[in-house]
């Protein structure tokens, strides 16, 4: 398992330039804090979701104020073999993979 964590300091530019470096050839999950939102509260993700699920925190869109977090998890790792753990936070999320090793939780907490 290959990750990539990455603070984005609000800034767009640093958000393209990991969008841009980001291979994945080379990462199954990515982790990211401080993103750059767009208007409607989500981040610029449309040229990830070839190769990338976009998960943001449970009630990103139900609870107000800015969620700090997101993750990116490759989609090659099958989504049989993995799922969103519910958390009520805008700045903790965290998934579940399962496989033969047995199960394993990924906290992403800001």
């Amino acid at each position: 398992l290959r990750m990539w964590q990455e603070n984005l300091c609000k800034l767009n530019h640093a958000w393209e330039h990991m969008s841009r470096n980001l291979d994945p050839e080379v990462y199954d999950i990515a982790c990211m804090q401080d993103l750059f939102l767009n208007s409607v509260n989500l981040a610029n993700a449309s040229n990830l979701r070839q190769f990338w699920d976009v998960i943001y925190p449970t009630d990103h869109h139900t609870m107000p104020g800015r969620s700090q977090t997101i993750m990116l998890i490759n989609k090659r790792l099958s989504k049989n073999n993995w799922h969103i753990v519910p958390l009520k936070s805008p700045n903790v999320m965290a998934i579940e993979l399962m496989g033969d090793f047995g199960k394993v939780h990924i906290y992403k907490i800001y």
